[in-house]
């Protein structure tokens, strides 16, 4: 499997697809019995210092980090769902600065914050249910287009629940760590068993990758890659949404019992959206009940309202096309991100020509023009905005500007 320990929600599969790696070759796999004439067989490594002509895929991982997180800024709005932890806002004052609020609009409905970002989805934090749904549960290899390698691979777990979105893949023996989760995974749930599939190339043995002295491994034997995965459920658990945060006040205007000399009084609450797409939430004190498994409603517990508000939320563009929307980036955005992400390449990926063609395309500087190449013609909008001008900066920030959410 292409892994990284920096995280990405463009699977760095996906991204190896969408610029025209072979899939073998990019999880550093070499077979004498699939290569064809046409295809560039260039294998790739975990590092760039494991081969001097190419980059590793740890590269090729931050470059779509950092792809990701500024075209998420700009947009305004996660390009998929994630969660947002402990996000720390100030708490809408009245108009008059001498005043203290009592958590109401005018309209007498009470007061709404604006997180940071857009597209919320809900309260909550994310859940990773400790007990996985089976660990080494078995691989079934099947070579399902008869083509002579057997790269489909099937897993079938009891499950308890009906969502595909919460089911969750990961190498063996590593507890459900995140740099360790198959992605991407095709899910479908009947009858009590989820049944998941992927690729053979997203399950190369461990050991192989994490060689010191790395060397192309053999697709051709079944030694190469891992026979079992452990699956996890992992959700939206809404139990953790808001907390309120009182400073303390002068001794004569001691309504605050809460609070402790240079410590801010504090409270749970939860939340309910007013306007989803612009990040507009409407908090309430309130206390999570664990048997009804919903909030019960609480008062201040100062007389007042709160100076600052905590925020624990979900959120980010939703593709209802997607197959899983809640953990697959949406095709909208895939093919955005992985040509933002090659402009920000330093050096040419690989010796393959296809390859290097895309590559140098979308590095190329707009706002620079050559007698031998010319240039371009670009607009000021297109040349000030904030991703920066190669070609597929450009291509992102047209993306970004049909769907952003002012911020």
């Amino acid at each position: 499997m292409a892994r990284s320990e920096y995280k990405t929600w463009l699977a760095l599969d996906e991204f190896a697809q969408i610029i025209g790696l072979d899939p073998l070759a990019f999880n550093q796999l070499s077979s004498a019995t699939l290569r064809r004439n046409n295809v560039c067989g260039d294998i790739f490594f975990q590092s760039d210092y494991m081969h001097s002509d190419r980059i590793g895929r740890d590269t090729i991982a931050i470059a779509i980090q950092q792809a990701e997180q500024e075209m998420s800024l700009a947009a305004g709005f996660n390009l998929m769902p994630d969660w947002t932890i402990a996000e720390r806002l100030p708490y809408p004052r009245p108009g008059f600065p001498e005043l203290y609020g009592m958590g109401y609009n005018p309209r007498g409905q009470a007061k709404s914050v604006e997180a940071l970002r857009g597209y919320l989805i809900s309260g909550g934090v994310r859940k990773k249910v400790t007990t996985p749904l089976q660990t080494n549960a078995a691989i079934v290899r099947a070579d399902t287009d008869l083509d002579g390698f057997a790269e489909t691979c099937t897993v079938v777990v009891p499950v308890t629940f009906t969502d595909t979105n919460e089911v969750h893949a990961y190498y063996p023996n590593h507890y459900g760590d995140d740099d360790w989760e198959i992605r991407p995974i095709k899910v479908s749930i009947s009858v009590g068993f989820a049944t998941i599939t992927f690729k053979a190339w997203q399950v190369v043995s461990q050991t192989a990758l994490e060689s010191l002295d790395p060397s192309p491994i053999d697709a051709d034997l079944a030694a190469s890659f891992s026979t079992t995965v452990d699956v996890y459920r992992v959700y939206n658990d809404p139990s953790t949404q808001a907390q309120f945060l009182w400073e303390g006040e002068p001794t004569s205007l001691n309504c605050c019992n809460s609070c402790v000399a240079c410590q801010l009084g504090t409270q749970a609450g939860c939340f309910h959206l007013r306007d989803p797409r612009m990040g507009f939430v409407v908090p309430s004190p309130a206390s999570w009940n664990a048997d009804t498994e919903e909030f019960d409603t609480a008062e201040w517990s100062a007389c007042r309202e709160p100076d600052q508000i905590k925020l624990w939320y979900y959120s980010g563009y939703l593709d209802w096309g997607m197959a899983r929307p809640y953990v697959e980036l949406s095709n909208y955005w895939k093919f955005a991100v992985a040509v933002f992400a090659v402009s920000k390449f330093e050096r040419s990926v690989c010796g393959c020509s296809n390859v290097n063609q895309f590559v140098e395309k979308w590095r190329r500087d707009a706002a620079f023009a050559s007698m031998q190449e010319g240039g371009f013609t670009v607009t000021a909008e297109l040349a000030a905005n904030r991703l920066g001008t190669s070609m597929g900066a450009l291509y992102a920030y047209r993306k970004i500007q049909q769907v952003k959410v002012n911020k």
